[in-house]
């Protein structure tokens, strides 16, 4: 049994307790005991050598407006700049921000936060760490976080000094009437440096200085990284590093309703899920592409991982639709992502393999249907000769060297990651975490060949499942103990920043509360099987668990977005589907008869979303998907209405900052079609 099932800890309404197989007393050796914070994380980085690749960042040309190599900085030369700017930090603090930054009952009262706005890219890693040299912690801005959500974590949180892109800049003095607490902004874009990359282009000598000149207005201090580096630089102050019980982060919770829950974090927190997780997933001196955003804990700790393990770390380019360019001029050893990044992938490179045409198409058939074969007869992921003739022209599209791909954030779909495994021919694991849990409860062992599942405890991290007799999950179910999962460890948040009341909600006793029910499988593996919440009731009395239905039908290759829907005054679910164009063109083109009937082979995804024959065809694949997952006859979609503008964060608000269907939202915003299409089904009764 992969997991390790602690004796004699089962309690009444709760399971034994789950532990890794390898570290059964729940300890492990700490090799690294001198590092208890992320700033001595740092400094056992420059330590250890000083002259190595560190941070690496691609140069744009502003004539081509391409990118081109990535050029590196050197662990000297961050070190310089974290002394430099976080001594001119300390002065810039000292001038503009009170002695007394929070509210003195609370523990952290003695630091103050430093806000961090933009995309990944150096900058932000390296404000973090300057930011640390004197016991700030950091509380990260989404960059696609729209205005009222930045109104409202600058406030709550306190936030008096913002660094970020220049492009949030106008966003922040648009918003400073309402935001009093905003003393000073730095820019992460030099002010005399136009056209260093994208986001700085529409900056000119002009527009900058109106920038200055707006924010000497509304009485905020402007300055760009570099003057505050040079102010550094010339005064240097003494380090003031904090202790592991001090606040490290504030990170906001995206929340589908409501406003955004601050997690506290401290650094013994951060360094503890570091330990463990270089444990749970090691690797040599990784060279990691990072661009889920820095502004949430699992890359941040994808980030810390990889430099406790000798590694660098080298940002994306700004475009995550330009991430397989960027790997290829990086060439990684290692990367995180999501299941819609993946599932984009897997289209792919199935696309030009198992789809293709031709002897190419059947000999990549027979090479994936040869190795798939190996995979489940547990003979792992090579093959001595499909490695060679197919598998290292596919490794390209990451550039050739990738070892390691992790999946986070929700649920991947087991023949996406089986594909991936055997046609890239690496490690794919999978991983389950919070950001309660700083993204860290279990992960897939690194020679898992199952999916479905994901894994196994970290090590000297504690799972547990806790009856949820309302939804008829007991941990005496047999033989799969079924409950909601409980997380404890030392990678546990401390609390809701100001929140006591939902600190209290989140655990049960010291173990923290997920909201998620998992299963312990037969193997060891544990494996998410639905959501606490979310639960809806039909009139009837079914219980619809509508995050899970969405996960199965978003499977479908024609799909990009999903938003099912039901109420207890209707016995059956509704839809809103948003194709995806790439592989939903094609075919809605030729369901709708275009070529046939002589109109234009190009007709638009609007035009085709409203052809009933198309949604018509549309729906019947999905009816046809559930009932091949066995879904009951209840959650199985009667209708659908077809959406061609994607969700997302800052047109339509559907999505939270981190990709995260706002179900309320979402219901308001497409309640005329949802009427419509109830409307519809009971005409037809």
């Amino acid at each position: 049994m992969k997991s390790y099932l602690v004796p004699n800890t089962a309690e009444p309404g709760y399971s034994a307790i789950i532990r890794h197989n390898e570290y059964r007393d729940g300890t492990f050796k700490d090799e690294n005991s001198h590092i208890t914070t992320l700033y001595e994380l740092f400094q056992h980085i420059v330590a250890q050598d000083s002259s190595r690749p560190f941070i690496g960042s691609r140069k744009y040309n502003a004539v081509t407006r391409k990118f081109g190599d990535y050029e590196w900085m050197g662990v000297s030369e961050a070190a310089k700049l974290v002394d430099d700017f976080g001594s001119g930090l300390d002065q810039i603090y000292q001038k503009y921000v009170p002695e007394n930054p929070a509210d003195s009952e609370l523990p952290y009262s003695h630091q103050h936060p430093l806000g961090i706005y933009s995309i990944n890219r150096a900058e932000w890693l390296l404000s973090e760490f300057a930011g640390f040299r004197s016991s700030k912690y950091s509380v990260a801005l989404y960059d696609t976080l729209g205005a009222e959500s930045v109104e409202y974590i600058v406030q709550h949180a306190g936030i008096a000094v913002i660094v970020c892109s220049i492009d949030k800049v106008p966003r922040l003095l648009k918003l400073k009437h309402r935001l009093p607490v905003l003393k000073v902004i730095i820019s992460m874009d030099l002010f005399d440096e136009h056209g260093k990359n994208p986001t700085s282009l529409p900056f000119t000598v002009n527009s900058i200085r109106v920038l200055q000149e707006w924010a000497e207005a509304q009485d905020v201090a402007l300055f760009d990284i570099a003057q505050v580096a040079e102010m550094g630089a010339a005064a240097i102050s003494p380090p003031a590093p904090p202790r592991p019980e001090d606040l490290c982060t504030i990170c906001y919770t995206s929340g589908t309703t409501g406003d955004p829950k601050g997690a506290m974090a401290t650094h013994e927190s951060y360094v503890y899920t570091a330990k463990t997780g270089s444990l749970a997933v090691p690797a040599k001196s990784p060279i990691h592409l990072s661009f889920l955003p820095l502004a949430h804990c699992f890359e941040r700790n994808a980030v810390y991982v990889g430099l406790l393990l000798g590694g660098s770390v080298g940002f994306y380019s700004g475009n995550v639709l330009s991430i397989s360019d960027d790997a290829q001029a990086l060439r990684p050893t290692s990367m995180i992502g999501v299941p819609r990044l993946f599932n984009r992938i897997y289209d792919r490179i199935a696309a030009a393999t198992i789809y293709a045409p031709g002897l190419g198409g059947v000999i990549a058939r027979t090479a994936i249907r040869q190795k798939l074969e190996r995979l489940d007869a547990n003979q792992g992921f090579q093959h001595p000769f499909w490695d060679r003739v197919v598998c290292n022209k596919i490794r390209q599209f990451f550039g050739g060297r990738l070892e390691l791909l992790i999946s986070g954030s929700a649920p991947i779909d087991g023949k996406v990651l089986n594909f991936l495994r055997v046609a890239l021919a690496i490690t794919i694991v999978e991983g389950y975490g919070s950001t309660e849990g700083n993204s860290a409860a279990t992960v897939c062992t690194m020679d898992e060949n199952t999916a479905g599942h994901i894994g196994i405890p970290y090590p000297a991290i504690d799972i547990r499942l806790r009856d949820v007799p309302e939804m008829n999950y007991l941990t005496t179910d047999l033989p799969c103990p079924r409950g909601e999962l409980l997380v404890r460890g030392k990678n546990v948040f401390v609390g809701y920043y100001r929140d006591p009341e939902k600190t209290k909600a989140a655990f049960d006793g010291d173990w923290l509360v997920t909201g998620d029910i998992g299963q312990l499988k037969e193997d060891g593996n544990l494996q998410i099987i639905d959501r606490r919440k979310n639960i809806l009731k039909l009139s009837q009395g079914e219980y619809v668990a509508v995050e899970h239905l969405e996960t199965v039908y978003s499977r479908h290759k024609l799909i990009q977005n999903i938003f099912v829907h039901g109420d207890s005054l209707q016995s059956t679910l509704v839809a809103v589907v948003v194709p995806d164009p790439e592989t939903f063109l094609p075919w809605a083109r030729k369901i709708s008869g275009a070529n046939i009937r002589g109109k234009n082979a190009n007709v638009s995804l609007e035009d085709l979303c409203k052809d009933e024959q198309v949604v018509g065809a549309l729906l019947v694949e999905l009816r046809k998907l559930g009932r091949e997952a066995n879904l009951q006859g209840f959650e199985i979609i009667r209708e659908i209405h077809c959406e061609p503008v994607p969700f997302d964060i800052e047109s339509n608000g559907l999505l939270t900052s981190t990709f995260k269907l706002k179900r309320n939202v979402a219901k308001d915003y497409y309640r005329q079609h949802i009427d419509g299409l109830y409307t519809k089904i009971n005409q037809k009764k």
